[in-house]
């Protein structure tokens, strides 16, 4: 049974994206715990697109200068079996890309784990973004890293050395000084004399160490259950400490460092490939794809300050959007797509989905994964041939496009029904590949990357009829010729 509806669609630097749609507004919440309020802490888990706010620089418990003082008074206060050398183990770096491109570059290095805001400040309220009020909006903010000393700091981007760190390798069994906790005890008195260690969290000794760890699912409306999600990479950071470890198939991760103290949990709606996050929206769609050079940093979702596991149910809002969007985008770039092509990009692009309307995108999550699924086909037709797609029929484009979202959102969703219309949005895809269904379906048999492999070079509803004919033998090819094509009304 194929449905009928109206879409509109426009046209975006000549490439078509996605359609127009309206639904019911809903709530925008996330269903997660607060965390502890703390100075160091993410006052409040955020899935907005608001900016941090940042408050007084604190002292900084890991300078050199600030060990050195913690270690004399640990001498005088209590007995320590062996003496620490302090001298500077990493450097506390603010680095200022001019352009996107050097952005791009310093990101391209695998061995920073970069911040958009400095990390000795206090976090008055946690936003999903960072951008320094003394730069100007369309240049990147300052990238703060702290990086080991020995390790070769990029050439080409400015850098300034902010402060020069100690920081005992906490984590190290290998380490001499683990053996009585000196250094557990050298990290925690600098904490308590710069202002920094918490009073009211239970004492900590030094060999209760914690991993970061746990899963993330979101909410999915139309199968009534949450979905995990595979390849999110997930931060636990504390002071110029960060841990990375990425979910599985079932959404669960574990961090590849140990911590004592809590950390501050986040990730960003991205992968190597894509992301997900709004640049400069000009445009009245609820969302579209398209590939960026240089593209900022996806949104970022906040979890708790907490020792322990980090369990997320996203249920509601725009991040159970992000989400869907997020899944559906994962699922054509690394999952099973019956050997249909994957996006293309170039070394300093990737593809980027742009949300400039929340209140406008589907509030069924089929329809937001399918509408998702829906916009990635049409960059992916637009590789095939670059040169000839702003000649290609509107028509067989967008009815292209209709039918590998119903292909593959099935994949997920078995009761996925595609809707269609005469004018520009037909289902010619799904006649041509699902059982005969008379009286208007009279050809099957086709493969998805049959009917991909056939449009490619072609520009009309003609040429990819005719191609489709010459390349396969199907029994049902002459209903293709003289009838199926006829009955969407194609010429």
């Amino acid at each position: 049974m194929k449905n009928f509806k109206n879409f509109s669609y426009i046209i975006l630097g000549g490439l078509m994206f996605g359609s127009l749609f309206s639904c019911q507004k809903e709530e925008l919440d996330i269903d997660i715990s607060d965390p502890i309020l703390h100075r160091q802490n993410y006052s409040k888990a955020s899935n907005s697109s608001e900016m941090t706010k940042l408050g007084e620089k604190l002292k900084n418990p890991y300078s050199v200068e600030n060990m050195k003082k913690a270690w004399e008074s640990l001498k005088e206060k209590t007995k320590v079996s062996q003496n620490i050398e302090i001298k500077t183990t990493h450097y506390y770096v603010k680095f200022t890309p001019k352009n996107e491109e050097e952005l791009s570059l310093l990101k391209s290095d695998k061995s920073l784990i970069l911040f958009d805001r400095p990390l000795d400040y206090e976090i008055k309220q946690q936003g999903n973004y960072y951008h320094d009020p003394e730069i100007p909006t369309e240049q990147p903010t300052y990238q703060y890293a702290s990086i080991p000393v020995g390790n070769k700091l990029p050439e080409k981007i400015h850098f300034e050395i902010l402060e020069k760190l100690f920081i005992p390798d906490e984590d190290s069994e290998t380490n001499p000084l683990k053996s009585d906790g000196t250094i557990e005890q050298l990290v925690d008195e600098s904490l308590k004399l710069t202002g920094n260690l918490d009073e009211n969290a239970p004492m900590e000794t030094w060999f209760s160490k914690w991993k970061p760890a746990g899963k993330i699912q979101v909410w999915d409306n139309a199968l009534n259950r949450h979905i995990p999600l595979h390849g999110i990479q997930v931060y636990a950071v504390r002071w110029f400490t960060a841990y990375t470890g990425k979910t599985d198939a079932n959404g669960n991760f574990s961090c590849n460092g140990n911590f004592r103290h809590r950390a501050n949990y986040f990730f960003r709606w991205e992968t190597n490939d894509f992301r997900i996050g709004s640049e400069i929206v000009k445009f009245k769609e609820s969302f579209f794809y398209r590939k960026s050079n240089f593209p900022k940093g996806g949104f970022r979702l906040n979890g708790p300050n907490k020792k322990g596991d980090w369990n997320l149910n996203i249920q509601n809002g725009k991040d159970r959007i992000h989400g869907t969007i997020y899944r559906a985008l994962y699922h054509y770039h690394y999952g099973n797509i019956k050997n249909l092509r994957r996006p293309i990009y170039g070394s300093n692009t990737i593809g980027i989905i742009e949300i400039s309307d929340y209140n406008t995108v589907p509030n069924n999550t089929s329809e937001l994964y399918a509408e998702t699924i829906n916009s990635i086909v049409r960059i992916v037709h637009a590789d095939m041939n670059p040169n000839i797609y702003n000649n290609i029929s509107a028509k067989m484009s967008l009815s292209w496009a209709k039918g590998v979202e119903w292909e593959l959102t099935r994949m997920v969703y078995p009761n996925y029904q595609a809707t269609y219309n005469n004018d520009n949005i037909t289902g010619i895809v799904q006649d041509m590949i699902d059982p005969i269904q008379q009286p208007y379906d009279k050809v099957a048999g086709y493969t998805i990357r049959q009917l991909e492999d056939a449009i490619n070079g072609q520009t009309t509803w003609r040429g990819w009829r005719d191609a489709i004919i010459n390349s396969y033998n199907n029994p049902y090819e002459l209903n293709l010729h003289n009838y199926q094509f006829t009955v969407w009304k194609f010429k």
